[in-house]
Formats: C-alpha cells, structure tokens, sequence
C-alpha cells in the first residue's frame, strides 16, 4: 500500500505491482504492453497495386469482415506500430492505403498488405483544418464508399487510432447494425459498469469518424455521402458524416440501444449505433478521464485526439501509455538523465478528502484553477532545472510523470 502522504503512482490496467529485476517494482503493465516481434523486412519492389474486390476479399475474415487504414509517409511509424498490435492480437484481416508513393514503398518493404491511393497532397503532417485536412477527407469518404462496393463490412480507421482488442467479436454480437462510430462523448450514458453501445443521449454528441464500422448493405448512405462532401468541399467531412446519417431518421429506438437513422429509398432506415466511448476512447475519455481505467480494464480502440502537439504530440502520449512500438535503440543509447520529482501531497490533494490507490479522488474534490497552476508551476521549476543539468552534461532528459489538476479545454 501507499505510505500516508505519499502521491499513489496511477496506472493504466492494474493497481498491482511486479518486480522487474530483483529489488526493482513497477506497476503491472497492460497487456498490449508486451513485446512484439519486428515486422518481415521484403525487398523493396515497384508495383502499385489498387484496391479491388478481389484484394479486400482476400484479407478479409471468414464473415466478411475487414480493417483499413490510409497513411502518408510522414506518419509511417503509427501504421507500424498498429500492425504489430494487430498481429499480436491474432488478427490479420487488414490493408492498408499509402497516400503517396514514398508510403507505399515503405508499407511493402515492412510486409505490411497495401494499396496505392495517390492522393497527390503533402507527404509531411497535415495539420488540423488546413487545406491538406480538408482533401484528405474527401480520400477518406471516396476510400469507404470504395470499399462499400466490394462488399465487405468494414472497420475504417485513422492510423491514430490504435486497436488493443480484437474488434470483431464485438461487432458480431451486433449484426443488426449497418453503421457504428465512436463519439466525442464525454461521460459515460450507461456508469462504468456496461460494456454496451452509449444510449439515446450519446447520439446528441459529435460522432467522430476515425473509428467507423459500416457494412456493405449501408452502401446507399455512404453513397450520399460521399456526394454531400463532394458538393460541400470546404466543410468537414466528420460533420457531413452525422448530417447525412441523421436525414429522416425516424428517432424510434431499436434493439441493442441502435437507432433508425438515414431513411433509404426503399422507405427503410440504417441502423446505427455509437460505440461505448470508455472501451473505443478519445484522446480525453482514454488519457485524461482514464475510463477504461477506472472499468479495471483495457479498451478495444484508443484514439490520440484531443491533444495539441502534432503528430508528435500523438507519439508522446502513446509512449507514455505503453502503447507505442519503439526500436531498441531509442531506450539503449547511453547518457541519460532521470530524477524524482517533489510532489507535495498538499498540492495535488489542495482540499484533502480520500484518495484511492491509482491516486483519483471524487470528482468533488477537484481543485481550482488557481490551485492547477501551483501544482502545475511547482514541477515547471524542476524540470527548468533538469534541463539545464542534461544541458550542462551533454545528457538527454527522461521527463518524469507529470501531474496535473486540470485538463485544457478545446473549445475556442
């Protein structure tokens, strides 16, 4: 147990300790923590294969099912690390697309099942709502009615949004729903104690794109919109999304807390669902309200949105949660600098109040903001002072864990 006065050290899945070597403890890592084997190098080739029926249908499961992502080259190492994930799962019903040709070659070389895109746009970071953003979701759009027409069901994702269960179980126990999508959702409709799809109120929420399953007989509504980004192309995508899938939706409520949403031709309605947003999480429902934490265990998707530091910002809050695949040599090199940081217990527990042993407390004892920044520019002192010793010493600064009493807000 922690001693009285000291702050707990939060985990991510567990509250147990093990030992490391001996002496040495740690918190019990999750289990996507574990080491994966590196990917088959090939030798690099020349081809540009498309997508097709026949390639979609090749990778797909038994039942029809089929992961995609798309990805450039600047963001190569996330579609590395989702496929070991993938692979470590057992799962290997999946394809990639390559949004430019440096990509593709990359995808190939790592043996990583790919097609070519073309999309013509930067190979570098896109940066949220420029232009780039914008014409990259009109490939998204054009990318999943693609896939509609081959006829499988299928999971498209961004390549930040890494998968740390095994979907598909999840999704057969709902073969009534033709569209499923994870959610800017912030609190839980149904507690921490059920694993199902978030209730009426989660559909009042912005849906979020990067995580959206559709099968093949929703065709007619990826159709339109698809055709509805097309005619609107400077409005984004994710919003156009919920504007079609709600267009004559009959609000009636059907099993498995679905919903009828887009009304077809034929007079009949999608069937649409929004995922659990602890167990398929958001940047804040994973790493800031830490949902899945709280559950006692671990989520199927984690997506690195709300977050402000680039794709680089993305990188650090997966390393930090042990989700990220690093080489070797990025935690052997010599000439590091740690050190302990001062965490006055006064300061992150400014009101007092119990504490639990992964270091939360009731949502009653938050602090002010004023209360933040103390805590917040104590540890701003110490790692000044660190950086200016690893400075000095020709040293490279591990940073400690940080903690915080209050979370950015996004909106303008």
């Amino acid at each position: 147990p922690t001693p009285a006065g000291v702050v707990p050290n939060a985990s991510w899945w567990s509250d147990l300790e093990v030992e490391v070597s001996e002496g040495l403890w740690c918190r019990e890592p999750p289990p996507y923590a574990a080491h994966k084997p590196a990917l088959a190098q090939l030798a690099p080739v020349t081809d540009k294969p498309r997508l097709t029926s026949e390639l979609a249908k090749k990778h797909a499961s038994h039942d029809n099912m089929l992961i995609v992502t798309y990805v450039n080259y600047n963001r190569l190492d996330f579609v590395y690390t989702l496929v070991k994930h993938l692979l470590s799962l057992g799962n290997n019903h999946f394809l990639v697309g390559a949004l430019d040709e440096e990509a593709l070659r990359g995808l190939q070389t790592s043996s990583i099942p790919a097609f070519f895109m073309d999309s013509g746009l930067t190979t570098k970071d896109y940066g949220w709502g420029t232009y780039n953003f914008r014409q990259l979701g009109l490939h998204k759009v054009q990318l999943v009615l693609d896939l509609a027409k081959t006829g499988v069901d299928c999971l498209t994702i961004d390549a930040d949004a890494f998968i740390l269960r095994d979907p598909f179980p999840y999704f057969r126990q709902l073969a009534e729903a033709e569209v499923l999508m994870s959610s800017d959702h912030l609190t839980p409709t149904n507690g921490l104690t059920d694993e199902g799809l978030e209730n009426g109120q989660g559909f009042h929420s912005a849906f979020n794109i990067g995580y959206i399953f559709i099968r093949a007989r929703a065709l007619e509504f990826v159709e339109q919109w698809r055709d509805m980004c097309f005619k609107r192309k400077n409005d984004w995508d994710q919003v156009l999304f919920a504007n079609v899938l709600r267009r004559g939706s009959s609000g009636v409520a059907a099993p498995k807390r679905l919903k009828s949403m887009y009304r077809l031709a034929n007079g009949s309605h999608v069937r649409a669902g929004v995922l659990p947003i602890s167990l398929f999480a958001s940047g804040h429902t994973f790493f800031v309200s830490r949902l899945a934490h709280l559950m006692h265990t671990h989520p199927y998707m984690v997506h690195t949105t709300f977050q402000y530091g680039g794709a680089q910002g993305k990188r650090h809050r997966l390393r930090e949660s042990m989700m990220w695949e690093d080489s070797d040599a990025y935690y052997s090199e010599p000439n590091f600098l740690t050190y302990e940081p001062d965490l006055p217990y006064g300061l992150v527990y400014p009101k007092g109040g119990e504490v639990g042993s992964d270091g939360t407390q009731a949502y009653s004892q938050r602090m002010s903001v004023e209360q933040h920044f103390a805590l917040v520019h104590h540890q701003l002192k110490q790692m000044r002072n660190a950086f200016a010793i690893a400075q000095e010493l020709g040293r490279i600064l591990i940073l400690p864990r940080l903690v915080c009493g209050l979370d950015r807000w996004w909106a303008p």
